[in-house]
């Protein structure tokens, strides 16, 4: 299964439900293709009504396909919520959180380099040692952050492809599709007359 950092884009839960449904969407699309005559068939000797089989065949695909569409959902808020977190892990386990902590070091740095520039003192040699042990931490800090956006830019612009593919095309369109074309097919030519004897 897909994953991004060690996260399943889809979970386990919801692939079984993906080829549970599949199976048997597929096997009702098939069964209604051909005209299976599933009035003849027979379960332990007992003759049982084309009625029941496709009643039950509806019962199924309708049911997975509920509880596939509530664990897709769930997994879609899922992989949404993944990208939406301000910060960037390097390959070696640093983290560098992107929050007011952060902007603030530097907007705190930038003034206080304002300030040197205005009384014209900005020469990094003549900096009080704070600002510029600060300064060269802050430094560093974005040279690495912008190393990092830059490979994470190329590798999220691949991974949103992918992504959008895999969850809408592959787990949404074609599961929903053809579970929707086999219920069409039961309803269609499904026959669900009730029992003689209620």
């Amino acid at each position: 299964m897909p994953g991004v950092s060690g996260r399943e884009i889809i979970s386990d839960t919801t692939e079984k439900s993906f080829r549970a449904l599949v199976l048997i969407s597929a096997t009702t699309i098939l069964t209604k293709a051909y005209a299976v005559p599933l009035d003849e068939m027979t379960l332990f000797g007992a003759k049982l009504p084309q009625a029941l089989f496709d009643a039950a065949l509806l019962a199924a695909v309708c049911g997975l396909l509920y509880v596939y569409v509530v664990k897709w959902a769930g997994d879609l808020a899922a992989f949404r919520l993944w990208f939406s977190d301000s910060s960037l892990w390097s390959e070696f386990g640093t983290h560098q959180k992107i929050d007011k902590s952060f902007i603030a070091g530097g907007v705190k740095l930038l003034l206080a380099l304002h300030e040197q520039e205005k009384i014209g003192n900005l020469k990094l040699s003549n900096l009080p040692p704070d600002i510029k042990k600060e300064y060269d931490d802050f430094k560093l800090n974005v040279e690495l952050y912008a190393v990092r956006l830059g490979a994470a830019g190329r590798k999220f612009s691949i991974l949103t492809c992918f992504g959008r593919f895999y969850i809408w095309v592959q787990h949404f369109i074609f599961p929903v599709g053809l579970a929707g074309y086999a219920i069409c097919l039961l309803i269609r030519f499904g026959d669900f007359s009730a029992p003689a004897r209620l």
